[in-house]
């Protein structure tokens, strides 16, 4: 049996583990009533289960103050490895924006996408 059967067989297990979903917009150019050429945000995945996880020590302190006090953090998403995802996306998890900053790592059982909070308190 191949390794990469295996993992298939895991697949299942993973994706139970997915607890908040996502939806997922990417920019698009489309072409305007008066027949100019625009770019907007389109809707690629609705309802994508998924999961957080933060990525190192840097996240622990998520906030600076100065003449605004902002927010900025980076995390990592999970989900399944069939969902089309690209760098540059923005992802609405939990009512919260989150900006893709990489392309996805994709495996067999699932794929790691970085992604930057930024906000302001």
């Amino acid at each position: 049996m191949w390794a990469q059967d295996i993992f298939l067989k895991a697949k299942p297990a993973v994706e139970r583990l997915y607890d908040r979903t996502a939806t997922i917009q990417r920019y698009e150019a489309y072409q305007k009533p008066n027949g100019a050429d625009g770019m907007q945000w389109v809707t690629k995945h609705e309802n994508v289960p998924c999961r957080l996880s933060t990525v190192g020590m840097q996240t622990l302190n998520n906030a600076s103050q100065g003449d605004v006090n902002t927010i900025q953090y980076d995390v990592k998403v999970l989900l399944s490895s069939d969902v089309d995802v690209r760098a540059g996306d923005v992802f609405l998890i939990d009512s919260v924006k989150y900006e893709s900053a990489k392309e996805p790592f994709v495996y067999v059982t699932h794929q790691e996408v970085l992604l930057i909070r930024k906000g302001y308190a």
